[in-house]
């Protein structure tokens, strides 16, 4: 998709430190933009910058801006990985941009270099792009296996990038080490579905209930469990508990959370 030069071909996890604009309707006469970084404690971040305006040799003009960045900081936390266009450097040169701003040297991260591969992989994971937090996460298990959230997050992207026999090595050897990780436990489980046992599915998915609490998250959670375990059931040919734990996961979903709007679209 093209609009006055720029391609909205890239998805924002393409974008860490890079200068992007946003997605543009036909109809939008500015265009916005802005910086995109990865802030150590909150993740993927666009820092809104302002708008400007494309004629038709390409040249780039800025434009009014509602929030003067002298005046007013707009950062974005992002957790969608949708569609940007890359600034190109004529863009960059045209706004008086420098190729990364100077405050970005504040949200260098300083932690250790396996910690470092853990959180970017987490973040990656986070906006749905698995492909790029593998190449973290694998570099971090090779230094030292045992980093804090470390299985969950590399398990959790062998999964996504439906990678069941990676994820079930894994996650068997972590959850015995921690069994009640209930996190990982539900991603053993995902794996086992995946890989269609699904006797082995249901018993793992039981289990991973039985971890949860009472809290409203949990609470949800447990509801999301027992709408996959239904279908677990499903898969197996019985009926009766398949309906059995659609009625626990109905009955367990907390009200508003979105599990419940699963179960109630029309806001009842």
């Amino acid at each position: 998709m093209e609009s006055r030069g720029l391609t909205y071909d890239v998805h924002v996890s393409d974008c860490e430190d890079r200068w992007v604009a946003l997605y543009h309707k036909p109809e939008d006469h500015d265009y916005t933009y802005g910086f995109v970084y990865i802030d150590p404690e909150a993740g993927f971040t666009l820092h809104f910058f302002g708008r400007f305006t494309g004629d038709m040799d390409g040249n780039y003009h800025a434009a009014p801006n509602p929030l003067p960045p002298d005046k007013y900081s707009l950062k974005i936390r992002l957790d969608q990985n949708g569609i940007a266009a890359l600034l190109p450097p004529r863009g960059l040169a045209q706004l008086g941009l420098p190729e990364k701003p100077d405050w970005l040297n504040f949200y260098e991260d300083k932690t250790d270099s396996v910690t470092h591969k853990v959180n970017w992989g987490s973040f990656y994971n986070g906006i749905g792009d698995s492909h790029r937090a593998i190449d973290y996460l694998e570099s971090a298990y090779k230094e030292r296996p045992d980093a804090p959230k470390l299985v969950f997050e590399l398990v959790y992207a062998y999964n996504a990038l439906e990678r069941p026999e990676d994820a079930m090595r894994l996650s068997k050897s972590g959850f015995a080490k921690n069994p009640k990780d209930e996190l990982l436990c539900r991603e053993m489980a995902f794996a086992y579905l995946h890989l269609k046992s699904y006797k082995e599915a249901a018993t793992q998915y039981q289990a991973c209930i039985a971890l949860c609490g009472n809290s409203e998250s949990q609470m949800a959670e447990k509801s999301e469990l027992a709408m996959n375990l239904s279908s677990t059931y499903k898969a197996l040919a019985d009926p009766p508990n398949s309906e059995a734990w659609m009625e626990k996961a109905k009955r367990w979903a907390p009200k508003g959370s979105p599990v419940y709007k699963h179960f109630h679209p029309g806001g009842e």
